[in-house]
């Protein structure tokens, strides 16, 4: 999810400010993402951009894909691991506060691992949460949540306290990088324990409520929840949203265009006193690139540019990203309904092409059309140890696999017996007798050639 390509940004513009209605990028991005609505990778997309002091906004497509209804400037999204640089700026207030230094350990706030866990408490340091670079998992090993569609549901602080007494680090902290939820999740918690509130509060408190983003947050309103777009996965079939309770600070929060535009808007141009100093501090370069890892702000990946700051997030219905550059006076805020969608690469070309790049539309391979009691004969649970099931799924046309333990992915078929993953790169092989079920599944994946084998329900 962390991956991007941006190609070197040499454009500069004058200084006047264009006209909200005279925007010249509108239908170079209109082409952009009609090749996701024609090929049925998206459903609803909300764009936002500001260039050179102009702010510009449209939305696309429809909440259900079905022509009901379509999103507007209002529609909230969750927005994933987005939510890490809001987090990552919880503790660059905490840092200008003079609450906390960077380089504290965690046992500062979590007293009891400076005893029970001090390897832990001691070495990890705050900055390392917000740089995955900590030594902690993608995920903490006790989380076994009761529906692997909504993964962190119910994960509480006990838990979470629990983990930290007892876990054992593979690596020292400090070296080496590892993308962590667990990391950035702790974080906000951490945080919200020094400050006595809960982490939606802390976040209300000190960055939303200030930056006026009215409908930013982790609960939504009987109101909000009228304008939260319907989750959807790859498939373009109805998922679920994402529920937090101690790890909310790595992925729980929801928000908007207009919202999001206020924030690219303050990062551009950050305010006076207290609040700007805060983001300074998190734009600032802190962890310099190194290998396939790219430098860090606080929370921001920074491009290979070396300018633009950036992060995207996805859910299990959701796929969102924010770029911004400050020499080049430009932001994207790209929302969309859909996980899985490839909507990070249009927020790229929507980004690149208002610094003034030429910027091609996408193509899609069209999609080959399989008879559906064909499909239905691939359908079923396919076993490669006990614990590891390949769960296939056909549901209103589309196929979907499922590994034990994560999302519903769609694949699409490259020929009655080969389908490839839409999300990743991937290949799902059946062997396919005259008549009857498919006995066999075969992986491909990274080199790896994985046999799954049908059981019974």
């Amino acid at each position: 999810m962390q991956k991007i390509v941006l190609l070197a940004l040499l454009v500069t513009f004058g200084a006047a400010p264009l006209l909200a209605e005279d925007f010249k990028y509108e239908k170079k991005i209109e082409k952009l993402v009609q090749p996701y609505l024609k090929h049925n990778k998206i459903n609803a997309v909300s764009v936002g951009v500001i260039s050179n002091g102009q702010i510009w906004k449209k939305n696309y497509g429809t909440l259900d894909g079905k022509g009901t209804a379509a999103p507007n400037s209002q529609t909230l999204y969750e927005i994933g691991s987005i939510s890490k640089v809001f987090t990552s700026l919880l503790l660059a207030d905490a840092v200008v506060s003079g609450r906390l230094k960077l380089d504290d350990p965690i046992s500062t706030i979590m007293k009891e691992l400076a005893e029970k866990n001090p390897r832990l408490g001691n070495q990890i340091t705050f900055m390392q949460l917000s740089h995955h670079t900590s030594g902690l998992p993608v995920m903490p090993t006790n989380i076994k949540p009761a529906d692997s569609t909504n993964p962190f549901a119910g994960y509480n602080r006990r838990m979470l306290t629990n983990y930290l007494l007892d876990a054992k680090l593979k690596r020292k902290p400090g070296e080496g990088y590892e993308y962590s939820n667990l990391g950035v999740g702790l974080l906000g918690d951490l945080l919200s324990r020094q400050a006595g509130v809960s982490y939606e509060t802390l976040l209300k408190q000190k960055l939303t409520a200030p930056l006026k983003m009215t409908d930013t947050a982790v609960t939504l309103s009987p109101q909000q929840l009228a304008h939260f777009a319907p989750a959807h996965n790859a498939a373009l079939l109805v998922d679920k949203s994402w529920d937090f309770d101690s790890l909310a600070g790595c992925g729980a929060i929801r928000s908007n265009v207009d919202d999001m535009l206020l924030f690219a808007k303050a990062s551009l141009n950050p305010p006076e006193g207290k609040l700007g100093k805060t983001i300074e501090l998190a734009w600032k370069q802190h962890k310099p690139a190194s290998g396939k890892n790219l430098a860090m702000g606080l929370g921001w990946m920074i491009a290979r540019d070396r300018t633009t700051r950036w992060h995207n997030g996805q859910t299990g219905g959701y796929q969102c990203m924010i770029l911004i550059n400050r020499p080049l006076k430009s932001a994207t805020v790209l929302l969309c309904n859909t996980a899985g969608s490839g909507a990070n690469a249009l927020a790229e070309q929507i980004f690149q092409t208002i610094v003034g790049m030429n910027v091609q539309p996408r193509s899609f391979e069209e999609e080959l059309q399989i008879d559906p009691r064909l499909a239905k004969r691939l359908e079923g649970k396919y076993q490669l140890v006990p614990t590891v099931v390949m769960t296939i799924k056909v549901k209103n046309g589309r196929m979907m696999a499922q590994l034990s333990g994560q999302q519903f992915l769609a694949v699409i078929p490259k020929s009655e017996t080969e389908w490839k993953y839409q999300a990743v790169d991937a290949t799902l092989k059946f062997e396919l007798p005259k008549t009857g079920d498919s006995p066999k599944v075969t992986l491909h994946q990274a080199g790896r050639v994985i046999p799954f084998k049908r059981v019974s329900e």
